[in-house]
Parts: structure tokens; C-alpha cells; sequence
């Protein structure tokens, strides 16, 4: 577990329980939280809804300050986001990297 120099001793009781979601791996795809508290997360996040909504639905465009942000808001351990996008992303991923590889080899 990544351990936080500065923890969030006060977490806010509804956004720590997003953070027992992914804890318990509840939480399959990052758009399985857009409808819980968008409106708090957000504020706290510092982006806007439209680009949390295009991030949700498309999460490896989450910055990887983003996912820190979002531990620290959950209370959570960051590699807990990260092993979901991971998931979610994973073949996409290397069907981009095939299509490079196949673009290169000719």
C-alpha cells in the first residue's frame, strides 16, 4: 500500500465510502462512481464535470495526479484506481500498441 506522508486524517464520510467500493473491488469500471457525489468529487478534483465524465468513461486519460487526487479524496490507496483502469484499459491498450508494432514492421 502507498503510504501517504500527509494522510487524510478528516475524510469525508460519503467520498470514504467510494473508497470502500474499490477497497472491497466493487468498483469495476472507473464510470461505476459518476453517479456517486459527482458533484463533491469534482470540486475537489479541480476539473470540470464534462472532462470527469469523458475521464470516467475513457479513465487512461486520467493524469496521474488525477488518480493521486482521487486516493487522497477516497481515502484510498492510489494502486486500488490504478489495478482498475488497468482492468478497464488493458486490451485496448494492446491493441494500440499491436497496430504501432504492425505499422513499423512492414
Amino acid at each position: 500500500m502507498a503510504n501517504w506522508t500527509l494522510t487524510n486524517n478528516n475524510p469525508e464520510k460519503d467520498l470514504s465510502s467510494i473508497g470502500a467500493l474499490f477497497e472491497t473491488h466493487k468498483i469495476k469500471k472507473m464510470y461505476d462512481i459518476s453517479e456517486l457525489y459527482p458533484t463533491k468529487v469534482i470540486k475537489l478534483l479541480g476539473i470540470n464535470s464534462e472532462r470527469y465524465s469523458v475521464k470516467l468513461a475513457d479513465p487512461e486519460k486520467f493524469m496521474v495526479s488525477e488518480i493521486l487526487r482521487l486516493a487522497y479524496i477516497f481515502n484510498i490507496d492510489p494502486n486500488l484506481i490504478i489495478d482498475v483502469i488497468q482492468a478497464e484499459t488493458e486490451k485496448k491498450l494492446v491493441n494500440k500498441i499491436n497496430v504501432h508494432k504492425a505499422k513499423h514492421t512492414k
